[in-house]
């Protein structure tokens, strides 16, 4: 009589229970900084060489599940905005401004970004993001409505978070604030262009990876739970960051980004 083969089941162990840790670790900063001008790409950066994981192109899985968690939160929290943008044509065509400049950019910034897209590189630009940012304290705000040029100004400016640790929100809402926006709509305006600019930017990066022959460095269930963290977490995170911005309370950013920017530089570039 021959025997059921009964499939045996991996047993527990540290490391892989160490995984875990990490994963809801990453996926946790990721909902975190995503909703502020902060760069969440460098305190990724920052807390995979404090773990001691590799900054590899291995691990894009991972992060590619961690940023569609946040822009599931976002599109959750901007629902109502993003609907009224899909119905007006007028809308349309100035987000597509806006976006226009993503295309030249990311080929023509691709030799650049092969070279400076390392950690070590990451605190110099966070040190952009402060001066950005402390340029735009002072503008007054303008009531006037939004005009194509300045989408465009707000699109040139997405482009430099094409370089590591150059906060994309911190770049758009910096040159929407210099504008004479407040910081709210800034932000508004900057996360509604986020919107497409991550979902494009999701679907180019996960078919190159699809088409290499590079493998995941994690297993699906370790993508997922960073997904599940950063979406849980990006929820309460994109609310609380808009309470924030409506209270024009952005002059700690300025001085986070300056000091951590320091902090990877003293750490990073080793």
């Amino acid at each position: 009589m021959s025997r059921v083969q009964v499939p045996s089941i991996a047993p527990f162990s540290p490391k892989r229970a160490m995984h875990f840790i990490h994963a809801i670790l990453l996926g946790f900063v990721q909902g975190i900084t995503e909703f502020f001008p902060i760069s969440s790409s460098a305190h990724l950066f920052f807390i995979r060489h404090i773990l001691g994981i590799p900054n590899s192109e291995q691990w894009l899985y991972f992060d590619l599940a961690c940023h569609f968690g946040t822009w599931l939160a976002l599109c959750f929290f901007l629902r109502k905005e993003i609907f009224e943008t899909l119905s007006s044509i007028r809308a349309i065509f100035l987000f597509t401004i806006a976006l226009t400049p993503l295309i030249p950019a990311y080929f023509f910034f691709k030799p650049l970004r092969q070279t400076l897209f390392l950690p070590q590189y990451t605190g110099y630009f966070l040190l952009v993001t402060a001066v950005l940012l402390w340029m735009s304290l002072k503008k007054p705000t303008r009531n006037a409505p939004l005009k194509y040029t300045d989408m465009l100004s707000i699109g040139l400016m997405q482009t430099l978070a094409l370089l590591p640790g150059l906060s994309r929100s911190g770049s758009t809402m910096a040159a929407a604030r210099m504008l004479g926006f407040s910081w709210e709509n800034a932000a508004r305006y900057s996360f509604l262009l986020a919107v497409p600019t991550i979902l494009g930017g999701e679907m180019l990066e996960s078919w190159k990876l699809f088409n290499s022959a590079s493998s995941p460095a994690v297993p699906i269930s370790f993508c997922f739970v960073g997904f599940a963290t950063a979406l849980a977490t990006g929820f309460f995170a994109v609310q609380f960051a808009f309470r924030i911005y409506a209270k024009e309370q952005l002059k700690p950013f300025v001085w986070y980004c300056a000091g951590f920017g320091l902090l990877c530089i003293a750490v990073l570039h080793g």
